[in-house]
């Protein structure tokens, strides 16, 4: 039977965890303050899935049905996505970035792709990704 790992390691991965996503939160909020970031990822799957419903959205996302519902209505009161109607007339409606907010995906995309490479080097040091060192 293999040794327990110590709860300390636990708490080590769960507090690298919320640094990690406050880091990425920030980036995100960089790029536009008026977006949480569950509506960034959310943006950043349909962009990237032209035409996804909202039951992939969920799956995708792990969220309860209920709440991405009510952040989907709230993106497109706000004009971030579009609902457009399925080929078949029962089908759910397909969701979509507006072409004029494309430039987003990309630099919400470029943004966290920044984070990530700031911090892959520090992790091989051994060095926390989270705090800048010289």
């Amino acid at each position: 039977m293999p040794p327990r790992a110590r709860p300390d390691v636990f708490e080590a991965l769960h507090d690298l965890m919320h640094a990690y996503r406050a880091r990425m939160v920030r980036a995100m909020t960089s790029v536009h303050p008026d977006l949480t970031f569950n509506e960034v990822r959310a943006l950043n799957f349909i962009g990237r899935h032209p035409g996804a419903t909202q039951k992939e959205l969920v799956r995708h996302s792990g969220a309860d049905k209920a709440q991405v519902a009510r952040m989907l209505g709230l993106l497109q009161h706000k004009g971030w996505l579009e609902r457009q109607p399925h080929a078949e007339d029962r089908a759910p409606p397909l969701l979509q970035v507006p072409a004029h907010h494309h430039e987003f995906g990309r630099q919400s995309s470029e943004a966290m792709n920044e984070q990530d490479s700031r911090a892959a080097p520090r992790k091989k040091k051994g060095l926390s990704p989270f705090h800048d060192h010289p």
